[in-house]
């Protein structure tokens, strides 16, 4: 059943509104459970984004009418889902047998994000090892996948930001590296299969089972291979790019809009278990596109230095609250002699409180800080509607501001493009 076209949303911020409250009666509550295993916890949000992963994938690659531009933009957070599922699965069997918490924070900032590196140390630490046919295979994977995502973030900005020292390495500037630099037409359905493929041999082995896997042998280790059947291509790396973070920022919100549609449609079907496993999952879709979505303006309509966005960019990082208030004094600035200044508080308010719930990022990915003091020390329950709804509105209202800006920025280019042309008219007459 595909979802009524609720990804198109009038929802927006509402004064007052707490994302954290909820009516004890209301069928759509979820429990996040504090960890008493930092292992099992780790393993059970591996399962979480598998699901959610494969919940999406399914989504585009078997809807009744192919959506070619869901193909092309929902790449992105459906790659995230799987990479993660495989780094929290990994760091799950490493867990297990390492269990001094010195030696997990340890084991934690020597891997860091870097599939290859983390298999490298389960593979010594574990006494549980696959064959080795089955390890050689997510050598190699993981090997060719780091080329790309060492770091677990090619697949949630459209760049990075790096730092290249001039011809004499006496100076240097900020510069941008993309991801892709060229188009690239993804065979989506080998690219979810290799996978779903790593990740039935990590819960084997996290699980201890003695039969072999499967799925890997009919698959390349090859990360990316292209080609495939048309309708289940993704195609991304344009040549023209007016608007960098738009596929992402429509991928994130998108993909956690039909997770919060899927959860309610199982519930209100009597399926209430789905709930539990994609909550987090969504709240961290939604929460990077709130991200994405402040950066977007910043980097793309303010008409600030390239050198001052970047390093304001790596300065902020993920602060929700960082973000908003350096783009404070602009959205002011452009409302001017309208009502909206007041309700400019509301949004305010909204970012504040999605930064306080997870200031860094991780509180929807992780159990716990690489410090490996846990994020939800006790159980705590959420309406994941409500919460759904908050991060939508936000959402929403930020994609606002962004189109308003970037209305008025193409109003000022063509005033300023008349102007010139006018002065240059004008010049040509004298002459």
């Amino acid at each position: 059943m595909e979802p009524p076209y609720i990804l198109i949303s009038t929802i927006s911020p509402e004064k007052g509104k707490k994302i954290c409250d909820f009516d004890k009666h209301s069928k759509y509550l979820v429990k996040v459970v504090a960890p008493t295993d930092l292992s099992e916890t780790l393993f059970q949000y591996a399962e979480d984004f598998f699901e959610a992963a494969h919940i999406i994938t399914e989504f585009i690659l078997y809807a009744e009418h192919p959506d070619i531009g869901k193909l092309d933009t929902y790449f992105f957070a459906i790659a995230f889902l799987y990479r993660h599922c495989i780094e929290v699965g990994l760091k799950a069997i490493g867990f297990q047998y390492i269990q001094d918490k010195e030696e997990r924070k340890q084991f934690v900032k020597n891997t860091r994000h870097n599939l290859y590196d983390i298999l490298h140390v389960i593979a010594n630490e574990s006494d549980s090892v696959r064959p080795d046919e089955e390890v050689e295979w997510l050598r190699k994977y993981f090997e060719d996948l780091s080329q790309t995502d060492r770091e677990s973030d090619s697949f949630r900005y459209p760049f990075h930001i790096v730092w290249e020292l001039d011809e004499w390495g006496l100076d240097g500037k900020f510069a941008i590296k993309r991801i892709f630099t060229e188009q690239t037409h993804i065979d989506l359905v080998k690219f979810a299969n290799k996978f779903e493929a790593a990740y039935e041999i990590i819960k084997k082995w996290y699980l201890k089972k003695t039969d072999a896997a499967v799925e890997w042998k009919e698959l390349e280790p090859v990360f990316i291979e292209t080609g495939g059947y048309y309708y289940a291509q993704s195609v991304v790396g344009y040549q023209y790019r007016r608007q960098d973070f738009y596929p992402y920022t429509k991928a994130y919100l998108e993909t956690a809009n039909y997770l919060k549609w899927y959860m309610k449609n199982e519930t209100d079907l009597g399926n209430s278990n789905c709930k539990n496993h994609l909550f987090l999952p969504m709240c961290y879709l939604y929460r990077n596109c709130v991200e994405l979505s402040l950066k977007t303006i910043w980097f793309e309509e303010t008409g600030e230095d390239f050198q001052i966005k970047c390093k304001l960019m790596l300065d902020k990082k993920h602060s929700i609250e960082g973000m908003w208030k350096k783009l404070k004094p602009y959205v002011l600035e452009y409302s001017k002699g309208t009502d909206e200044p007041e309700y400019i508080e509301v949004i305010e308010d909204y970012c504040i409180q999605v930064h306080k719930l997870d200031s860094d990022a991780n509180k929807f990915r992780y159990p716990m800080a690489n410090t490996m003091q846990v994020y939800f020390p006790q159980n705590k329950r959420f309406d994941f509607m409500h919460v759904g709804d908050f991060f939508e509105a936000l959402n929403n209202i930020l994609d606002g501001i962004d189109s308003e800006f970037s209305y008025i920025n193409e109003m000022k280019a063509e005033m300023e493009a008349e102007y010139r042309a006018e002065m240059m008219a004008e010049q040509d007459y004298y002459w």
